[in-house]
């Protein structure tokens, strides 16, 4: 009950009631005079005391009183509940300090609560784990501590009532840890939500929040975006020819070269298939459009380097069609149309030109 450390002092076995110090003990010490005329006549006082003990007897809550002008602290009293719950004989507990509840998983922290309430004679309470009987069973014990004064002022003893909260700690944590698995598994269904599985990349549901939000930013900071859209040309006989696992291979290590060609701010997501996008965020609204156009030539540049899949040397190259906002669109599903379209004219020029000629 008490953090304090050094030998125990001896208990004195002829103290009455199991008091060390009886007539120093002021909760258990009713002899005060009464007088003739008084309510409380001859024996009121050893009445009064027996009533106490009785009642001290019959609480389920362990009740001890420590006499902490003492050397080391000790015991001077403790009921019957104490008795059980600390699982020793009372005649083994009083006159000991009560570190012997302690263990080595009880928290420091609130021991050196404790020592602080003791030191400056003030009320605590604390919840901390104890150890019972010689077999050190842990549990939990709910302290409450409270001073007691001699008629001076000067606190002599502490009085502790203790509760065993097991059951109720188990079933916090048991709830924590449930709430802590819920949490995990809304983050788990947001990551499956807002992810692709394959490339750890963003989908194309995130990209359009973040890109709807960043939209937000640049009309009110005068600032212009870029939407790139990417499509990887070779891809489909790469999988034919070396199987869906290098296919696959191929779509990863894809992404991570176009996500080290960006910057920390823009934006990165693969849409399906061979389809990727990228977002410029925070672009100056002159240079916006030379400044999309040169960062699509450094991707397309990265992609055309060779990369070893399943034994061999593989080459690809990409299609990349570019929108900047305001120029073509003042939302994502405007910017991303005209980037289609323009990957797509890059990608099929002569079925561009077909179509024009047509539409002539």
């Amino acid at each position: 009950m008490t953090p304090s450390y050094g030998p125990p002092t001896p208990y004195c076995p002829g103290s009455r009631h199991g008091c060390q110090h009886p007539s120093r003990c002021r909760i258990l010490s009713t002899s005060r005079p009464s007088s003739p005329g008084g309510r409380g006549g001859p024996g009121a006082g050893a009445a009064g005391e027996a009533l106490l003990h009785r009642a001290l007897a019959a609480t389920t809550s362990g009740v001890t009183i420590v006499a902490v002008d003492h050397p080391d602290q000790p015991l001077i009293y403790a009921n019957s509940a104490f008795e059980q719950l600390s699982g020793r004989p009372l005649e083994q507990a009083r006159g000991r300090n009560c570190r012997f509840l302690q263990g080595p998983d009880t928290d420091p922290g609130a021991i050196s609560r404790i020592r602080a309430a003791v030191t400056a004679g003030q009320e605590c309470r604390e919840t901390l784990l104890n150890y019972r009987g010689p077999d050190r069973t842990p549990w939990w014990n709910e302290i409450y501590l409270a001073p007691v004064t001699d008629e001076h002022g000067t606190v002599v003893q502490y009085i502790g009532v203790q509760n065993d909260v097991t059951a109720r700690v188990d079933a916090q944590r048991a709830a924590g840890r449930e709430h802590d698995r819920a949490q995990g598994y809304l983050a788990r269904l947001e990551q499956l939500a807002y992810t692709d599985p394959l490339t750890g990349l963003a989908n194309r549901r995130r990209l359009q929040e973040q890109f709807e939000a960043a939209v937000w930013e640049a009309r009110a900071g005068g600032t212009a975006l870029a939407l790139l859209f990417l499509d990887l040309d070779g891809f489909k006989a790469v999988n034919d020819r070396l199987g869906h696992t290098a296919g696959d291979e191929l779509l990863v290590r894809t992404g991570q070269r176009l996500k080290a060609r960006l910057r920390r701010s823009d934006l990165l997501a693969r849409l399906g298939g061979d389809e990727f996008l990228a977002a410029l965020l925070g672009l100056d609204v002159s240079a916006a459009r030379g400044e999309a156009d040169r960062v699509a030539a450094q991707l397309t540049a990265a992609l055309a380097e060779p990369m070893v899949l399943a034994g061999e040397p593989v080459a690809v190259t990409v299609s990349i069609g570019v929108a900047v906002y305001h120029d073509d669109g003042a939302d994502f599903g405007a910017l991303l149309h005209h980037a289609d379209l323009r990957m797509y004219a890059g990608k099929h020029p002569h079925r561009t030109e077909q179509a024009a000629q047509t539409r002539r």
